[in-house]
């Protein structure tokens, strides 16, 4: 197999960057600092930007435009608003004018960069209308994506801000986003797209425009990857993280040159038709907060260099403005509103647009009289290069440049895409999505290269730059409002990269009702899948006991230490399998009425032996899953030692969860069964528990407890989602459960309960919402009254899962 190997450089990093942000109004900060930043500098002056050095002959950009006029496409910068763009182009075709050149900045690039590419204007309203856009802006890989212990520690510690620490302190990436997914995006809308000598290969010639990060200058893009060139325009300094390019760091065009007319005249153009669609100065009632003053001085500034670059304009050119004032940058949503305003300008402008279409005929006229066929030539350029935009690829080799700890071998095991076989993009992206998934990588992109007939997959990784340490936190709150009041606080260190196959070594740290401290190390053996496990807990757990008239009737403690040492096997991200020795020492602390019920007050025990755990994880949220299924399988079998007893036991815990969607409708289910046995003790030293919201609503938190637990529920949710375009998924639910259980032989607790006590109805009602925090829920459950008197209460529960 033909792998090429490139040797790994020596990665930078830099401390800069913004932390994570979840509310939409807090992404428009990112968006708005990032700008003002980099704009807080004298204004641009009109000359023309910078080039990349390569050896590309730019002179023939306007060959097309023989004996005419060359015209000039320049769409401007302003996310969301660039749908109007659509109108114009629309408009363009209508009118048979003829285009010699694209020069696009931000979303002008994206859109300009298809339609030079030779995709219709329909093809590309509907590419903008159908894409995903708020896919694009979250880089976080999905839960069935990444290994077990990656899965684990988000389950565990659902607040992951990407914050690294080092010896100099903490670290930031440089950006909320890491462009991943906005890569993914692109390709989507390009389809596969060879790197190209010069985007003059392309059936229009075309220009993105980006900035370079350390100048500040305006850089003209002009060769090589072109969905490179259209992210590395697209990426807004402080939100995306600077696309690497050439060994510079580019960020969002729009910072130098949001309407590069400039451009276009140095490159020969005659005409030009410019489309501004930057964002309008805020009015003063509008001027509120300090977003909106910074808004206003970026807007400022942009606007300023823009009228800059519309002052090169010739009476000749043409100037389309937009009414597209009352969208926002992020408005992804209001797709038809942003079109709306292209077409309310393009009809303004026709006149204009005709008079070009009227120069261009008499232009075709004359040279059809000198026996020219223009049409010819046109059509010649066109299909040299559709003829590179296939619908799938055989890949004749794989390039490798490593910039991470990983091996090559591991990295290209997880691409795992055969050569010499024809791979469509979603093969490639998956491929390159499963190395992505291995959670530690700031980006992993990707560039066909032709080879002959075929081509060469160029792919190059880097580590995250705020790594290899990093932490994480967890926050808990629960309520009954009467008597069951829990909290806790956590915090976790994950330290990767032990070693070139994986490795890693955790240590939290949890404080309130319930506390913990935990050390964990996993380390690989050799190459396989198999790691050897380490782990030491010290932990203290608290059940609140309660009479069955609802009164506080003191609580149930339990102290232990654990150790354990095993080997775990991971064949693939969603399954787990381990061996473990285990030894917990602990002890019992009962409250007055239990003391007095069993005649002591404590219960020391030793416990040792092996362990048995099997998962299969496909869930694609910890908390609110809409598919996917989960398996989990604990076996125990230890020797127990307790006042003066001993003897050998047997501890299961089995779990099902299933999940299933409809459109905005969720339906889950989960089974579960647990059970412990002993030959010994009159005392059973393993409890299992069952009450709480969705966990036998209706009774307090863990009322129920005894050595053996069955139980069942249905769960029935719809999502409410804003339809905002935001970093993150945060939507509402209404639901409501029907929860079936049953509890036996409690031989340390107040509730009498025996071999042969009912099972138990539940149902609830309750809101949730998948908070940046952790799942946060409102409910009301009620139970069947055999064993409390008021089965029923209200919950609400922060950072819990069910």
């Amino acid at each position: 197999m033909n792998y090429f190997i490139a040797p790994p450089k020596s990665a930078t990093h830099e401390k800069a960057g913004l932390m994570d942000v979840w509310k939409f109004k807090s992404l428009k900060w990112q968006v708005v600092l990032g700008l003002a930043a980099l704009l807080c500098r004298p204004v641009l002056s009109a000359e023309p930007a910078q080039k990349l050095p390569d050896a590309v002959n730019t002179a023939g950009l306007c060959q097309q435009a023989v004996q005419r006029p060359c015209v000039a496409l320049v769409l401007g910068g302003g996310g969301a608003r660039g749908a109007a763009h659509i109108a114009v182009l629309e408009a363009i075709e209508q009118q048979g004018l003829q285009v010699d050149m694209v020069i696009g900045t931000s979303i002008g690039a994206f859109v300009g960069g298809m339609y030079a590419q030779g995709k219709t204007p329909a093809q590309i309203r509907e590419i903008i209308r159908n894409l995903p856009w708020d896919q694009g802006a979250r880089d976080r890989v999905g839960r069935p994506e990444v290994s077990p212990q990656a899965r684990h520690q988000r389950d565990a510690f659902p607040i992951q801000p990407d914050l690294g620490v080092g010896y100099k302190g903490l670290k930031l990436p440089r950006g909320v986003l890491h462009g991943q997914s906005m890569a993914t995006l692109i390709e989507q809308a390009y389809g596969l797209v060879p790197e190209l000598h010069s985007f003059d290969q392309l059936p229009i010639p075309f220009r993105a425009v980006a900035t370079d990060l350390a100048t500040g200058d305006a850089v003209v893009l002009q060769q090589g990857n072109l969905l490179h060139a259209v992210q590395a325009s697209m990426s807004i300094p402080g939100v995306v993280r600077p696309f690497e390019w050439q060994g510079r760091l580019l960020v969002d065009g729009g910072v130098a040159n949001n309407l590069p007319i400039s451009v276009a005249k140095s490159l020969g153009a005659q005409r030009i038709i410019a489309v501004a669609i930057d964002a309008p100065l805020l009015k003063r009632e509008q001027l509120e907060d300090a977003v909106a003053v910074t808004e206003q001085l970026t807007n400022f500034l942009v606007q300023k260099a823009v009228q800059q670059q519309i002052a090169l304009l010739e009476p000749t050119d043409v100037l389309l403005k937009p009414q597209t004032e009352q969208l926002g940058t992020l408005d992804f949503e209001r797709f038809q509103d942003a079109y709306r305003g292209g077409e309310l300008a393009v009809q303004a402008a026709l006149p204009r647009l005709r008079q070009l279409v009227a120069e261009q005929q008499v232009a075709q006229s004359q040279l059809a009289a000198a026996g020219h066929d223009s049409a010819q030539l046109a059509t010649a350029t066109v299909t040299s290069v559709t003829a590179q935009r296939p619908s799938t690829v055989t890949l004749s080799a794989i390039d490798l440049h490593n910039q991470t700890f990983w091996s090559d071998d591991r990295l290209l095991q997880r691409l795992d895409l055969p050569l010499h076989r024809p791979l469509t993009l979603a093969q490639i992206q998956a491929g390159v999505r499963r190395i992505y998934g291995l959670d530690t990588l700031e980006r992993v992109s990707s560039s066909l290269v032709a080879d002959g007939d075929q081509y060469r997959l160029a792919l190059n990784a880097s580590d995250k730059s705020w790594g290899p340490a990093y932490l994480s936190f967890r926050l808990q709150l629960q309520d009954d409002f009467r008597n069951q009041h829990r909290y806790q606080v956590a915090g976790s260190y994950l330290l990767t990269g032990l070693s070139n196959a994986g490795g890693w070594w955790q240590a939290d740290v949890a404080l309130g009702t319930d506390k913990r401290l935990n050390s964990a190390l996993e380390y690989p053996l050799g190459d396989s899948d198999f790691s050897g496990q380490l782990q030491v807990t010290q932990s203290r757990n608290v059940l609140g006991l309660e009479t069955s008239e609802g009164l506080s009737d003191g609580e149930l403690t339990n102290r232990e230490l654990l150790l354990r040492a095993g080997v775990g096997w991971s064949p693939s991200d969603p399954w787990l399998v381990s061996t473990s020795l285990v030894r917990r020492d602990g002890q019992y602390l009962l409250p007055d009425p239990l003391a007095q019920q069993l005649g002591y007050s404590d219960l020391a025990y030793v416990r040792r032996g092996t362990e048995l755990f099997a998962e299969y994880d496909s869930l694609d949220h910890a908390f609110f899953p809409s598919s996917g299924q989960q398996w989990q399988l604990r076996w125990q079998h230890l020797q127990d030692d307790a006042k003066a007893r001993s003897g050998a036991s047997d501890s299961t815990h089995l779990q099902w969860r299933g999940a299933w969607s409809y459109r905005q409708h969720q339906l889950a289910a989960r089974v579960r069964y647990d059970r412990y046995r002993s030959d010994a003790s009159t005392v059973a030293l393993e409890q299992f528990a069952l009450g709480g919201l969705l966990n036998l609503s209706g009774y307090p938190q863990n009322y129920l407890f005894g050595s053996e637990v069955r139980f069942a529920a249905l769960m029935y949710r719809q999502e409410f989602s804003s339809g905002r375009f935001s970093l993150f998924r945060s939507p509402l639910y209404l639901g409501a459960s029907l929860e079936r259980g049953q509890v036996k032989d409690a031989r340390l607790g107040l509730v009498s309960l025996n071999e042969q006590e009912p099972w138990l109805w539940a149902a609830s009602l309750f809101a949730g919402w998948d908070s940046p925090v952790g799942p946060l829920y409102l409910g009301y459950g009620q139970a069947e009254s055999d064993l409390l008197t008021d089965p029923y209460r209200l919950y609400l529960s922060l950072g819990v899962p069910f």
